[in-house]
């Protein structure tokens, strides 16, 4: 009788033992998962969202681009942005984003580019920006804006422009030649944040004003951006002019942390091109 009893006994420590090395073995696999399988997986969902979001500020631009062009001020057009996207089921949250149209006002002048001559006889200013922002859960968080036609990134390790304003500078014969077009975004500074596609609703405002001034001698002009993004602007500017062929003597470009606006001066200047357009934009989360 004792032997049988052994049996039993030792065939219950097994089982507990089996059901033990089972236990361990699933809590190890949800380990696995849990800190590295889902987060990688999130982390990707996530980057491949940004990537989304950066084709939509393309297509938002391209867009804009048309409607300025297109003098017709009763057209409304749209044109999406994803926020957030899906997390791992069971495993990780939904990412969230937030959208925003930005203007300038009296109390903050952020995203405003402005243009004058040494003068002030010749002053245009272009205003206002869009912008979306991030909140991921395991990819670093991104901005992406668009201010005056430009799209600009920016993360915590930096800030990128993908995509530079319409500006041409060229060193000519008579001087320094120089063609812009300044987008300026009116809106009634709402913002969104959540999950989902909301659209943005573009209109032309007003047609374009295009207008030619030519100096002889030449001036000198100045060009001031103040945004939230100075660093890429200042990169920006600190790329293209030398690479118009502008010697280093006919240009000054610094920038004021403190006020966030880079400015650049451009001396021999004969000629000045400006394309002046005012675009509305609205959410449109229906």
């Amino acid at each position: 009788m004792r032997m049988v009893t052994w049996r039993r006994e030792e065939d219950a420590v097994a089982s507990s033992i089996g059901t033990m090395l089972a236990i361990l073995v699933i809590l190890t696999m949800l380990t696995v998962v849990t800190t590295g399988w889902a987060p990688e997986w999130t982390k990707s969902k996530e980057s491949e969202h940004m990537r989304v979001v950066e084709s939509q500020f393309a297509s938002l631009k391209a867009l804009l681009d048309q409607l300025s062009l297109s003098d017709n001020t009763e057209a409304l057009v749209s044109t999406p942005i994803t926020l957030g996207s899906e997390g791992v089921p069971m495993f990780s949250a939904d990412s969230t984003g937030t959208i925003s149209l930005m203007m300038a006002t009296n109390n903050n002048n952020f995203n405003t580019f402005s243009v004058e001559n040494s003068t002030g006889l010749h002053q245009r200013v272009a205003y206002g920006s869009i912008m979306y922002e991030s909140q991921n859960t395991e990819y670093i968080d991104q901005q992406f804006i668009y201010e005056t036609g430009a799209i600009i990134l920016k993360q915590p390790d930096g800030e990128l422009m993908i995509t530079g304003p319409s500006l041409i500078i060229q060193n000519l014969t008579r001087g320094l030649k120089v063609s812009i077009v300044l987008m300026s975004i009116y809106s009634d500074g709402s913002m969104y944040t959540g999950k989902g596609t909301v659209g943005i609703n573009c209109r032309l405002v007003q047609d374009s004003i295009v207008s030619t001034e030519t100096w002889n001698p030449t001036e000198t002009l100045h060009i001031n951006v103040t945004t939230s993004v100075y660093e890429a602007w200042y990169d920006y500017f600190a790329r293209v002019v030398p690479d118009s062929g502008i010697d280093s003597g006919d240009y000054d470009l610094s920038v004021d942390e403190a006020t966030g606006t880079v400015h650049l001066t451009l001396r021999n200047v004969y000629q000045l091109i400006t394309d002046y357009v005012i675009l509305g934009s609205s959410l449109d989360m229906t």
